[in-house]
Protein backbone atom coordinates (compact mmCIF):
# COMPACT_ATOMS: atom_id res chain seq x y z
CA UNK A 1 0.00 0.00 0.00
CA UNK A 2 1.43 3.38 -0.99
CA UNK A 3 1.67 6.27 1.48
CA UNK A 4 -1.07 8.15 -0.35
CA UNK A 5 -3.47 5.21 0.13
CA UNK A 6 -2.86 4.75 3.86
CA UNK A 7 -5.56 5.85 6.25
CA UNK A 8 -4.70 8.44 8.90
CA UNK A 9 -5.99 9.06 12.40
CA UNK A 10 -7.29 12.43 13.53
CA UNK A 11 -7.39 13.28 17.24
CA UNK A 12 -9.47 16.31 18.22
CA UNK A 13 -9.03 17.41 21.85
CA UNK A 14 -12.16 19.05 23.26
CA UNK A 15 -9.97 21.94 24.46
CA UNK A 16 -7.01 23.67 22.87
CA UNK A 17 -3.73 22.22 24.12
CA UNK A 18 -0.63 24.30 24.98
CA UNK A 19 2.28 23.84 22.57
CA UNK A 20 4.63 22.23 25.12
CA UNK A 21 2.03 19.67 26.18
CA UNK A 22 1.21 18.94 22.51
CA UNK A 23 4.87 18.37 21.64
CA UNK A 24 5.28 16.02 24.62
CA UNK A 25 2.14 14.15 23.54
CA UNK A 26 3.49 13.83 19.98
CA UNK A 27 6.73 12.37 21.35
CA UNK A 28 4.76 9.80 23.38
CA UNK A 29 2.78 8.84 20.28
CA UNK A 30 5.92 8.40 18.14
CA UNK A 31 7.52 6.27 20.87
CA UNK A 32 4.84 3.61 20.31
CA UNK A 33 6.61 2.67 17.07
CA UNK A 34 3.32 2.59 15.15
CA UNK A 35 3.28 6.23 14.03
CA UNK A 36 5.58 7.77 11.42
CA UNK A 37 4.76 11.41 12.07
CA UNK A 38 2.36 13.66 13.96
CA UNK A 39 1.02 16.83 12.30
CA UNK A 40 -0.50 19.68 14.33
CA UNK A 41 -3.19 22.22 13.53
CA UNK A 42 -1.82 25.29 15.27
CA UNK A 43 -3.78 28.30 16.49
CA UNK A 44 -1.48 31.30 16.99
CA UNK A 45 -2.11 33.78 19.76
CA UNK A 46 -0.83 37.29 20.41
CA UNK A 47 1.93 36.23 22.83
CA UNK A 48 3.86 34.66 19.97
CA UNK A 49 3.05 31.06 20.88
CA UNK A 50 0.45 28.65 19.67
CA UNK A 51 -2.18 26.23 20.90
CA UNK A 52 -2.95 22.90 19.22
CA UNK A 53 -6.50 21.92 18.33
CA UNK A 54 -5.97 18.89 16.10
CA UNK A 55 -3.49 16.07 15.62
CA UNK A 56 -3.12 14.02 12.44
CA UNK A 57 -1.24 10.75 12.84
CA UNK A 58 0.56 9.29 9.82
CA UNK A 59 0.68 5.54 10.35
CA UNK A 60 3.34 2.98 9.61
CA UNK A 61 2.28 -0.51 8.52
CA UNK A 62 -0.25 -1.07 11.32
CA UNK A 63 -4.02 -0.99 11.02
CA UNK A 64 -5.77 2.14 12.36
CA UNK A 65 -7.83 0.10 14.81
CA UNK A 66 -4.67 -1.45 16.33
CA UNK A 67 -3.07 1.97 16.68
CA UNK A 68 -6.17 3.47 18.33
CA UNK A 69 -6.26 0.62 20.86
CA UNK A 70 -2.59 1.28 21.65
CA UNK A 71 -2.83 5.10 21.95
CA UNK A 72 -6.19 5.33 23.77
CA UNK A 73 -4.57 5.15 27.27
CA UNK A 74 -2.13 7.92 26.27
CA UNK A 75 -4.99 10.10 25.04
CA UNK A 76 -6.99 9.57 28.23
CA UNK A 77 -3.94 10.42 30.35
CA UNK A 78 -3.05 13.62 28.43
CA UNK A 79 -6.62 14.76 27.67
CA UNK A 80 -8.81 13.96 30.71
CA UNK A 81 -11.34 16.56 29.47
CA UNK A 82 -12.12 14.40 26.42
CA UNK A 83 -11.22 13.97 22.78
CA UNK A 84 -12.63 12.58 19.54
CA UNK A 85 -10.89 10.14 17.18
CA UNK A 86 -11.61 9.62 13.48
CA UNK A 87 -10.07 7.42 10.80
CA UNK A 88 -9.82 8.81 7.30
CA UNK A 89 -7.68 10.81 4.91
CA UNK A 90 -6.84 14.28 6.29
CA UNK A 91 -3.81 15.33 4.21
CA UNK A 92 -3.58 15.93 0.48
CA UNK A 93 -2.27 12.87 -1.39
CA UNK A 94 -0.61 15.02 -4.08
CA UNK A 95 -0.03 18.73 -4.80
CA UNK A 96 -2.89 20.75 -6.25
CA UNK A 97 -2.76 23.31 -9.06
CA UNK A 98 -2.93 26.03 -6.40
CA UNK A 99 0.22 24.63 -4.76
CA UNK A 100 2.05 24.92 -8.09
CA UNK A 101 0.81 28.49 -8.63
CA UNK A 102 1.96 29.53 -5.15
CA UNK A 103 5.40 28.03 -5.78
CA UNK A 104 5.13 25.45 -2.98
CA UNK A 105 6.13 22.62 -5.33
Amino acid sequence: MEAKDKPEIEILPRRLMPSKKAEDFATLLKDTGMILDVLFQKHNYSGGGYMVGRFILLLSEHSPETVIDKIRPLCEQVMPYGYDVRIGRFTKPRPTVKDYLRGKV
